[in-house]
C-alpha cells in the first residue's frame, strides 16, 4: 500500500497495545528463546567499582524495587480468576528476573479521558505515583508540561543514556531525529516515548458482508455509499443508526473522523496549510463541509439522537446486539468491539476498508512522532529499574520473547483474551508504517513466496495465528485467536485496499498561551460542533465560530505555534 504524506513534525496497536499500553511501550541476536530478554535478565549489576563497565540494561536489581502507579482498566478486561494487573505470570517474571514490582494505587475507566482527569487532580494535589504512562492524545503533552514546570518529574537523561538497551534506542530512531523533542525540556529528558504507529490513526469502515450480500450492495467506498448502506440495513434488518459517540474526532472507535477525513479536514490538529503556515484544523473550510454532512445525517436519523451522551462502550452496544452492521473503527477492531458481535451472532462476517474522500482520494489523519510516554516521579530512588523494565517491554511488544508470546499471543495462551495491560510499565517503538508492511510480509508467507523461518518473530506469530485459526473446527472457541488472526487477515487488509494520503500534525504539544486560553476555546469548539450537528444552529454558525475563535485567542496561539515551528 502506497502512502502519500502531507507531513509536519512528526506501535503497532495490535494485541500488544491492547495488552500493554492500557497499563500505562539493541538487540544482540537473542529472540528470547531462553526465556529472557536480549541480555540475561538474571545477570547481576555491574560492579560500581568497575567504572569502565557499561551497566547491564537487563540486569536484576540487587534488592526488590517496588513502584506505585495508576492504570486505566477496560470494561472488557478478562483476566483469569484470581489474577489481576499486580498478580499474574508476567508480573512474576519481572519480579523474578528484574526484581521490579508494581503497586497499583488507583484505577480509572479507559473511557472519556478519565485517566487524564485523574492525573490532573493528582498534579494539583502534588500526589502523583512513582511511575505513569500517558497517551499523547488528547492532552498528554499538556500534562507533561505541567509536571515538568511543577518540578514533579525525574530527569531521565542519564538513565536513558546508560540503561536504555541498544535495541530500544535503535527502535526509537524510527520516530525521526526529533522523536525526543516533545519530551525534552531545557535539554533534559523527562519521559521515555513510544513511537507512533501512523497507520493506526486511519479510520476504517467495518461492514457486515453477510448483510451486504443480502441487500445486494457492494462494500462502501464513499460517504454516499455509507449513507445508502445505513438506509438499506435499516429497511432490511431493522438496524439502528450509525454507532456514534461524544468524542466526535480524534478517537479510534465510533467517531466521525472518517467523515472529516473525506473532506480532507482534521479538527483538533495543527496542520500545514496551503501556504506552508501551520493552521488549526477545526476552523478550516473542510470542517464546515463535514459538519454540514453530519447535520444532514442527524436530521435523517442516520446518527443516534443521543450520541453526545455516549462513550465508545455505549456507542458500540448496537454492534454487539445485531442492531448495527456498519461502523467506523480502528484496523484492530477485531479486539474491540467485534468479538461480542460474532459471539452473539456467529454468522456475522465483517469486512474492512478505508473510504475515498469527496475528491476520490482516501484521506486520513495521522499521529505525531510519539503516541505515548512514561514518566518517573522526582526523587524515585531507582529510575534505572524502570528503564530496565521498559527495555523488556520493547522486546515483548516486538514479540521477541517466547515466554511472553506463549502467554499473550499464541493459541490457547493464558492471557490471549485478557484485554488487560500485563506489562508493569511499557513503551513500544516500531516502524511507523509497520502494519501494511507486515501485512505484505504475512501474505508472502501464506502465499508461499517466502518461508516462515525467514520472517521476523512478529510475522511468525501472526502467521501461526492465522493458520491455527483456519485449521480450527470451531472458529469461535478461542476468541483471542479469532481476534489475533483477523486483525491482519481482515483489518490490515482493509488498510491496504485503497492508497491513503495521511496528513500528519505539523505541531504537537502545548504552548504558554494554550495553557491560558485553549480550554475555553475547546469548550467553544465542542459546543458549536454539537449544536450544528444536532440542528440547534445552522451551518452558517460555523463562520461566526471561526471569527470568535480567532478573536478569543486563537490567532495569538496560531502565531505562537508558527513561531515555535520556525515559520
Amino acid at each position: 500500500m502506497k502512502r502519500s504524506l502531507k507531513a509536519g513534525a512528526s506501535i503497532l496497536l495490535t494485541a500488544a497495545m491492547m495488552l500493554s499500553l492500557a497499563a500505562c511501550a539493541g538487540s544482540n541476536g537473542n529472540n528470547g528463546n531462553n526465556g529472557s530478554a536480549s541480555s540475561p535478565a538474571n545477570a547481576s549489576e555491574a560492579s560500581p567499582t568497575a567504572a569502565a563497565e557499561k551497566p547491564d540494561p537487563f540486569g536484576k536489581q540487587p534488592e526488590l524495587v517496588e513502584f506505585t502507579t495508576g492504570i486505566a482498566v477496560s470494561a472488557e478486561a478478562n483476566m483469569p480468576p484470581g489474577e489481576s494487573f499486580e498478580n499474574n505470570d508476567v508480573q512474576k517474571w519481572f519480579q523474578e528476573n528484574l526484581n521490579v514490582k508494581p503497586k497499583v494505587e488507583w484505577t480509572t475507566s479507559d473511557q472519556n479521558f478519565a485517566f487524564d482527569q485523574k492525573v490532573n487532580l493528582l498534579i494539583a494535589a502534588n500526589n502523583i505515583p512513582d511511575v505513569l504512562g500517558l497517551s499523547v492524545e488528547p492532552n498528554g503533552l499538556n500534562i507533561l508540561s505541567k509536571l515538568v514546570k511543577a518540578g514533579m518529574l525525574e530527569d531521565l537523561t542519564d538513565v536513558y543514556e546508560n540503561y536504555a538497551s541498544p535495541f530500544l534506542k535503535e527502535s526509537l530512531a524510527f520516530g525521526g531525529p526529533d522523536v525526543m523533542k516533545p519530551v525534552t525540556f531545557d535539554g533534559k529528558l523527562y519521559a521515555i516515548p513510544s513511537v507512533a504507529d501512523v497507520e493506526t490513526a486511519i479510520p476504517v469502515i467495518w461492514t457486515r458482508q453477510d448483510w451486504l450480500d443480502k441487500v445486494g450492495l457492494p462494500e462502501p467506498q464513499t460517504l454516499d455509499d455509507v449513507e445508502n448502506v445505513l438506509k438499506a440495513f435499516k429497511a432490511e434488518f431493522g438496524a439502528g443508526a450509525l454507532p456514534s459517540q461524544q468524542n466526535i474526532f480524534n478517537s479510534d472507535t465510533a467517531s466521525f473522523d472518517f467523515v472529516f477525513g473525506a473532506y480532507n479536514s482534521y479538527p483538533g490538529q495543527w496542520i500545514k496549510g496551503p501556504d506552508g503556515d501551520v493552521v488549526y484544523g477545526s476552523i478550516q473550510p473542510g470542517a464546515k463541509d463535514a459538519l454540514q454532512r453530519l447535520a444532514a445525517w442527524y436530521k435523517d436519523g442516520l446518527i443516534p439522537p443521543d450520541f453526545m451522551m455516549n462513550d465508545s462502550n455505549k456507542a458500540v452496544e448496537s454492534i454487539a446486539s445485531g442492531k448495527a452492521g456498519i461502523f467506523s473503527g480502528a484496523w484492530w477492531a477485531t479486539w474491540y468491539p467485534l468479538p461480542d458481535s460474532v459471539k452473539n451472532d456467529p454468522n456475522a462476517n465483517w469486512t474492512a476498508t478505508v473510504l475515498k474522500g469527496v475528491d476520490g482520494i482516501a484521506h486520513a489523519r495521522g499521529y505525531g512522532s510519539i503516541r505515548s510516554f512514561v514518566v518517573v516521579k522526582k526523587g524515585f530512588k531507582h529510575p534505572e529499574a524502570i528503564m530496565k523494565a521498559l527495555n523488556v517491554s520493547q522486546e515483548a511488544n516486538t514479540k521477541k520473547l517466547d515466554w511472553f508470546n506463549k502467554l499473550t499471543f499464541d493459541e490457547g495462551g493464558k492471557y490471549t483474551n485478557a484485554k488487560q495491560g500485563l506489562l508493569p510499565v511499557s513503551v513500544s517503538a516500531k516502524d511507523p508504517y509497520e502494519i501494511t508492511r507486515r501485512y505484505k510480509d504475512i501474505m508472502e508467507v501464506l502465499d508461499g513466496k517466502k518461508t516462515l523461518e525467514s520472517a521476523d518473530p512478529e510475522t511468525q506469530v501472526q502467521v501461526n495465528a492465522i493458520q491455527s485459526y483456519e485449521k480450527a473446527t470451531d472458529k469461535l472457541a478461542d476468541m483471542g485467536l479469532w481476534s489475533l488472526a483477523n486483525q491482519f487477515k481482515v483489518g490490515a487488509a482493509g488498510l491496504a485496499k485503497n492508497d491513503v494520503q495521511q496528513t500528519l500534525p505539523a505541531f504537537i504539544g502545548t504552548t504558554d498561551l494554550m495553557q491560558k486560553k485553549k480550554a475555553s476555546l475547546d469548550d467553544l469548539e465542542k459546543r458549536t460542533y454539537l449544536e450544528i450537528i444536532t440542528g440547534k444552529k445552522p451551518i452558517e454558525e460555523f463562520d461566526a465560530f471561526v471569527a470568535q475563535w480567532k478573536s478569543l485567542g486563537g490567532d495569538e496561539i496560531t502565531a505562537e505555534v508558527n513561531g515555535i515551528v520556525g515559520n
